[in-house]
């Protein structure tokens, strides 16, 4: 075969408009029942915001838990030498800003400074194990079960590690916490994308960063009248209890009832969801008719890189994801090192993000997602690059370095925003979920390594961090430019697809749309 369909070999074409590729029974019951959005939905969004909250906390507590603190030697007046000018072993901390912080506590300075920057990357570490390990747990006992215990477990550890009195138990502590956020962060995404159908996926998929943003101002907030961060650590925790009233408040999700065959329960919700939105009561589930044709494809991992076109796709993928979080964190932890107070600058910064999030939504589809990551990538590419030509006799430099940090911190939020929705759309069905859990790994990675980067700035330069920065989000985004278009397009199915989409002899529909694959609705991320 050339790895070429004639037209006579093609499904029928379906419009960009409609929702499902293939409708079947069971798949029309849902969306008969639930309808795109309605009270139900937005119950269930406004209740997994909630938790976006305590996610940001523990993702971004560092910032201060680990803040720089200025110190000298305690009978000298260097930092990391005595009065002897032997190696120093006391020393006396500046507590103005900050009156406890693991640095101070357990002398991480001088020799021992990077085990301030290793919490924070063993803490990325968690995230990328527990995504991995709650995702298959989802799978398997369902979305609610998984999403509650994650929570518990994150307000033990949470608690615990703000009390334990050795550095490596509260690495070990803050390592399974990481696991749980993994976790919560995931399957919560997951929930909401199972109950929400068509074009409001795109709008709330989008939706879903604001509270979090909100939640890193509150964060600020906390950090400044605490100024401690055991306190802080269990202030933090404290909040993720309220998920045990999920056990009561959400159900299970639908789709996985339908699933995994639990008809009986499916149906129940399904009558008691329609009751709510004013839907279609349905009366039966309908039987299974064979098995969906996507469904029978065994592609998996390696088939990311089997073609040409589906290779260079994903490395280009890979490579944005780990500069978004290479420069998400990075930029957020570099403002800690600016100088000026570091509640604002954290707080200006998550403000900032909020337009440019909201703005994402209308770009993406007007511009589409190619352009607005460029955008995004090109703006927080600029922004670092302006921070390392500002002139060092420039007055109220610290001021300017937190500004464009902080717009380039807004750029590389519309970025991840968009690189979300932008990556599921370019891999095919048959690996799908392959293709974004493995560029959200990469994500993961470039977060391991920002807190590293960042922390050159005190060592070295300020200007070195910026350099880095803004070379890794330029690159990105020139090779960006290589991706195709997926708005209004009929997206990839199967892998002969995946390779054939974005190739330059794709065909084009009479109403001026592509047809690169099948239309399907926008994709569940587990």
């Amino acid at each position: 075969m050339n790895g070429k369909m004639n037209r006579s070999q093609r499904p029928p074409r379906f419009s960009p408009t409609s929702i499902f590729h293939i409708m079947s029974g069971r798949e029309k019951l849902i969306l008969d029942s639930m309808g795109e959005v309605g009270p139900f939905q937005v119950k269930i969004f406004l209740l997994i915001s909630l938790l976006k909250f305590p996610t940001a906390w523990t993702l971004l507590g560092m910032i201060f838990m680990g803040a720089p603190v200025p110190f000298t030697c305690t009978d000298s007046t260097q930092e990391c030498v005595d009065s002897a000018g032997q190696e120093c072993h006391h020393w006396t901390y500046n507590r103005t800003v900050f009156r406890e912080t693991i640095a101070t506590e357990w002398d991480l300075v001088c020799g021992r400074k990077h085990l301030t920057n290793l919490a924070q990357t063993t803490y990325m570490i968690g995230i990328l194990f527990g995504t991995i390990l709650f995702s298959m747990a989802s799978d398997k006992w369902g979305r609610k079960k998984p999403l509650i215990l994650t929570g518990v477990l994150q307000l033990v550890t949470g608690v615990a590690s703000s009390i334990v009195p050795w550095y490596w138990g509260f690495i070990a502590l803050r390592f399974v916490q990481a696991l749980c956020v993994g976790g919560n962060m995931t399957i919560s995404f997951v929930i909401c994308m199972e109950v929400l159908n068509g074009s409001w996926r795109t709008i709330m998929a989008t939706l879903t960063h604001i509270p979090f943003n909100i939640g890193s101002i509150i964060m600020s907030v906390i950090a400044y009248y605490t100024r401690e961060w055991r306190l802080f650590q269990f202030i933090v925790s404290l909040p993720i209890g309220i998920i045990i009233f999920y056990w009561w408040l959400i159900p299970e999700s639908p789709r996985w009832l339908v699933a995994v065959g639990k008809d009986k329960e499916a149906l129940a919700l399904l009558q008691k969801i329609a009751k709510i939105n004013q839907r279609t009561v349905p009366e039966k589930i309908p039987e299974k008719v064979g098995k969906d044709m996507v469904s029978e494809n065994k592609a998996g991992f390696v088939d990311l890189f089997r073609t040409p076109n589906m290779r260079m796709k994903t490395l280009i993928v890979w490579a944005n994801w780990t500069n978004i979080g290479l420069c998400f964190f990075g930029l957020e932890q570099y403002l800690s090192h600016s100088g000026g107070d570091i509640f604002v600058n954290v707080a200006a910064s998550s403000a900032f993000m909020i337009p440019g999030v909201l703005a994402s939504i209308y770009t993406m589809d007007k511009f589409g997602r190619k352009l607005t990551l460029f955008g995004g990538q090109i703006l927080a590419a600029v922004s670092c690059l302006i921070i390392l030509v500002l002139p060092q006799s420039l007055p109220h430099l610290e001021w300017y370095r937190v500004c464009f940090a902080t717009v380039g911190v807004t750029g590389t939020a519309v970025g991840f925003t968009t690189l979300y929705l932008y990556s599921s759309e370019l891999f095919p069905t048959v690996v799908r979920n392959t293709g974004l859990g493995s560029g959200s790994m990469c994500a993961r990675i470039g977060s391991m390594i920002a807190p590293f980067v960042a922390s050159l700035a005190q060592v070295i330069s300020p200007q070195v961090p910026a350099a880095f920065f803004g070379a890794s989000s330029l690159t990105s985004a020139l090779l960006c430019l290589l991706l195709p278009e997926t708005v209004r397009t009929s997206l990839p199915v199967t892998l002969e697809d995946g390779e054939n989409f974005g190739k330059k002899n794709k065909e084009v529909n009479a109403n001026g749309t592509t047809n690169n694959g099948y239309v399907e609705e926008y994709p569940m991320e587990s």
